[in-house]
């Protein structure tokens, strides 16, 4: 599609000199290789309409039945207006800005059927763009009457709790871009549910929910979600700006939230407006859906958030460490992704490609300001942040593969890596740009304090860069230019050098340098931290990683394998078990008590590999080590100064 793009991107049809060369030069070569016998690559025209910011005459009708919760099927009708007759191409969405990828799949589509006036029209699906489907529309057909199922909403819709995401739920007509394309929708959920989003009601008559009209854009970032037990707490005063927590829940004694929680909660909302101002929305709703997994995620939209948390999060705060910034997190995109947005990850419509090349700054610094604001805001203690702060340093320190994949190609994650898991993380990297990113900003953090004598730091970046907020105001995109002259407005250095440093560096980049410039080091101890232990749960595993470099299951399957670690040099890899550990059976226990004796005793590990048992040497001699913190006593305590309350 890029090839097709540029071929037409002048818009006149003319070629320009030097194209005209290289296509003679081709045409050559095509004539040469047809005159041995061989066959000629014929490229494909291109078939999909490129959106083009025009207005759109009509709106689209949308109509969602989301009552089907014993199949799990999503029921979907539109009238979709055409204006004249002739060729017509629907689009499925296939890019999600949240996960800035190709993570949506048309397989999920099924029963498409499209009519006019009664009368069947077929479609074809494009050849080389599974997402578009073709049609050619009868001459005096003002309205396509669609309708269709998407058949993969087990987890989406149960008895109990019902998510509605719309951009899994439409086809739109191509050519027009989503901004300009009028959308009313009409949501019908099964009984007893309470529903909560982002967008603005007209009307209810029963289950039936009818939203007003709105863009495509919009729609497609306010999705809903219901639940038969539901509650909504708000965190702030009514009026421009409000904030509520929008929970559904499996049992009613989950939406019982500590006092506590909510006050923390209130001053976090309180701690996020006070680095970057205004907000970009008239209302947010913190859309949380609290089941019984144990595991917790969030996606990020302009005027809500969604959330998968464990129905414990709240009542269970002790236990919940790696889970307490990810509100903090979401909220933050709301100016960083939402209110302004990369150049290259901004698209006009949910089938245009984009790039990553700074999710450093979308994913790394917001990944920072959750750590900093959640600290703010109560919701870590200082030890417990430094702690957190601790695990990112140590494993954005252990990258091996940074000798030949840098953090600018790290995040390329998105358009080949998406969601699939690699064996060999540490030397392949994925999404590393959230851990090093922490460790980066934090470094900027150092270095506009220095260079403004501690009377500036990362907060005056912020009301710099994300100034100009508010519901009205569209997004707003940004280049690294951009990001150089605000950081050149709170401190003036070689902020281009600097950045390039980090993002293209191998070996010789130190990331812990900032973390060392707010007077503390990575350090290591024989005991871990709290925090750690709760990585180790959340993970299921016993991670000795920083020692003989593997992690291993309760059953003894070794689950990662760290590159060129004592575990790597024995030959050891992912999946093989651990039977026994110095002809003892495995066990957690004693596969932890053999490393820390293993100065004293050598350490061998039988292994089944292959449907062979084996007994491997691991060649380490050395304590348990687990990541923390260490304060440098000749440097001032900027990270204090960095985490206190505003």
């Amino acid at each position: 599609m890029r090839t097709r793009h540029m071929m037409s991107a002048s818009g006149s049809g003319l070629l320009s000199p030097i194209f005209a060369v290289a296509l003679l030069a081709l045409s050559g070569a095509s004539a040469e290789a047809q005159s041995v016998g061989g066959p000629v690559y014929s490229e494909p025209s291109p078939a999909v309409p490129h959106p083009v910011d025009r207005t759109f005459e009509g709106t689209v009708a949308l109509h969602v039945d989301a009552t089907d919760v014993r199949r799990g099927i999503f029921s979907v009708r539109q009238q979709i207006p055409v204006v004249r007759g002739g060729p017509i191409t629907l689009l499925y969405p296939r890019w999600e800005p949240a996960s800035h990828g190709p993570s949506l799949t048309v397989t999920d589509l099924a029963g498409l059927f499209i009519e006019a006036g009664g009368r069947r029209i077929p479609w074809q699906r494009d050849p080389y763009e599974p997402h578009a489907f073709h049609l050619d529309v009868p001459p005096g057909t003002h309205v396509l009457d669609v309708r269709f199922q998407m058949v993969a909403g087990g987890d989406l819709l149960t008895p109990d709790i019902v998510s509605v995401p719309w951009q899994r739920l439409i086809l739109y007509p191509a050519g027009w871009y989503a901004r300009n394309l009028p959308v009313a929708a009409t949501l019908t959920l099964p009984e007893h549910m309470r529903p909560f989003t982002a967008l603005e009601l007209e009307s209810r008559e029963g289950t039936v929910m009818r939203f007003a009209a709105t863009t495509l854009e919009t729609l497609l970032d306010a999705p809903v979600l219901a639940g038969r037990y539901a509650a909504q707490v708000p965190l702030t005063a009514s009026g421009s700006g409000e904030v509520s927590l929008d929970m559904v829940a499996l049992r009613p004694g989950d939406l019982n939230i500590p006092d506590e929680r909510l006050v923390e909660l209130r001053r976090l909302i309180g701690q996020i407006r006070a680095v970057f101002g205004s907000p970009p929305f008239a209302r947010y709703d913190i859309l949380a859906r609290l089941g019984d997994d144990g595991s917790s995620g969030g996606t990020e939209h302009r005027a809500s958030s969604e959330y998968a948390l464990a129905s414990s999060l709240f009542r269970d705060w002790t236990d919940q460490l790696l889970s307490r910034d990810l509100i903090a997190h979401e909220i933050v995109h709301a100016w960083n992704g939402f209110a302004l947005t990369p150049a290259d990850l901004w698209a006009p419509t949910p089938n245009v490609p984009v790039s990553g090349s700074l999710l450093w700054m979308y994913e790394g610094q917001t990944e920072f300001w959750g750590r900093v604001l959640a600290t703010r805001a109560g919701q870590f203690s200082l030890a417990e942040l430094r702690d957190r702060l601790a695990m990112d340093a140590a494993e954005a320190a252990a990258r091996p593969g940074r000798a030949w994949r840098p953090l600018s190609d790290d995040v390329n994650y998105p358009s080949f890596m998406l969601r699939q898991a690699v064996p060999w993380r540490d030397w392949q990297r994925r999404r590393d740009y959230y851990s090093e990113g922490v460790m980066l900003w934090l470094a900027v953090d150092a270095e506009l304090r220095e260079r403004s004598n501690g009377r500036r730091g990362i907060d005056d970046f912020a009301s710099v860069f994300f100034a100009g907020a508010a519901p009205e105001v569209p997004t707003r995109t940004y280049t690294f230019a951009d990001i150089c002259d605000a950081l050149n407005q709170v401190a003036p250095s070689d902020w281009k050098g600097f950045l390039r440093t980090w993002i293209n560096g191998h070996d010789e980049l130190d990331t812990t340098s900032g973390l060392e410039r707010h007077g503390w080091r990575l350090t290591f101890s024989d005991v871990p931290t709290a925090t750690f232990r709760a990585s180790e749960e959340e993970a299921e595993v016993i991670d000795l990683t920083y020692s003989i470099g593997l992690t291993a299951r309760a059953d003894g399957t070794v689950r990662a394998v760290s590159w060129d670690s004592p575990a790597y040099q024995a030959g050891l890899r992912p999946s093989v078990r651990i039977s026994a550990v110095n002809d003892t059976v495995y066990g957690p226990d004693t596969l932890l008590n053999a490393v820390g004796d293993s100065a004293r005793r050598p350490l061998v590990l039988t292994i089944d590999q292959d449907g062979h048992r084996s007994e491997v040497p691991i060649r380490y001699a050395g304590p348990l080590r687990y990541p923390r913190l260490e304060r440098i006593k000749e440097r001032p305590d900027m990270l204090a100064t960095l985490l206190a309350a505003r």
